[in-house]
């Protein structure tokens, strides 16, 4: 997901404190500074256009030094013409004085209080409203989560046992690996899932992983009384949104192929 961050010279600080935020929230989110792309020749505005036209979210710093600047007022017209999701955060002492697309009468919940007495104050006042901007756009906005799948060994003696290593990031509710292994030349198959993150084998049961995950992992199973000759394993991570219910969903998933002899 990539974000614009459209934001006045004077609140230089502020982008730098929101561009590590975004960076270290997920490895998905990409902050777009349309000053740290040198490309020599294209003029400003033209960068500017095309940094908009590729991010899927604008997210405006507006504050008592930024509010006449004609940089960022541009930015959210042409952002808002291009039907870009505009995620503004708003010094509140500025509120009443907006009169563009962002405005007042308009719900601004990523708000902070800015104070001419203590930097420290506004510092931490404006460092939580991108913590929660930054929260709630991972909690409702898609993000192409990321997964592979190694097994080690690929050729294995009947008995013996096999183990998959996994890397996921991404999102999931009440998540859990498992891995539906089906033999090639037969109806035979079976499921061996991770049971640190699914304690049972119960259609109903929920998984331990919850919200945003960046995990590396591996687990082991017996080849014990598999037929012998080339298997597939389908070696997935699912979701299970409601507790209780049969609700589980592939998120991701990696084929592999191993052999039993």
């Amino acid at each position: 997901m990539k974000i614009f961050v459209s934001y006045s010279d004077k609140d230089k600080k502020k982008m730098i404190a929101l561009e590590k935020a975004i960076k270290n929230t997920s490895s998905e989110l990409k902050p777009i500074i349309v000053a740290k792309d040198k490309k020599p020749g294209i003029p400003l505005s033209e960068k500017v256009k095309e940094a908009i036209n590729n991010c899927d979210i604008l997210i405006p710093i507006l504050t008592r030094t930024s509010i006449d600047n004609q940089w960022v007022n541009q930015e959210i017209g042409f952002a808002t013409a291009k039907d870009k999701k505009i995620f503004p955060i708003v010094e509140r002492n500025i509120l009443k004085k907006l009169k563009g697309f962002i405005h007042s009468q308009l719900d601004n919940p990523f708000s902070f209080e800015g104070s001419l007495r203590s930097k420290h104050k506004e510092s931490y006042s404006y460092k939580k409203s991108y913590l929660d901007l930054l929260d709630y756009l991972t909690n409702n906005f898609s993000i192409k989560p990321i997964f592979s799948a190694t097994i080690t060994p690929t050729k294995i003696i009947m008995g013996d046992n096999y183990t998959t290593k996994v890397k996921f990031k991404g999102k999931v509710k009440n998540g859990f690996f498992d891995n539906l292994v089906r033999h090639q030349d037969s109806n035979w198959k079976i499921w061996n899932w991770d049971t640190h993150t699914l304690l049972n084998s119960k259609s109903t049961t929920a998984g331990e992983l919850h919200g945003y995950v960046n995990i590396n992992k591996e687990y082991t199973h017996s080849t014990k009384d598999w037929p012998k000759g080339k298997h597939t394993i389908f070696v997935r991570i699912y979701d299970h949104p409601i507790q209780g219910e049969t609700t589980r969903h592939v998120v991701a998933e990696d084929i592999k192929e191993v052999e039993v002899i």
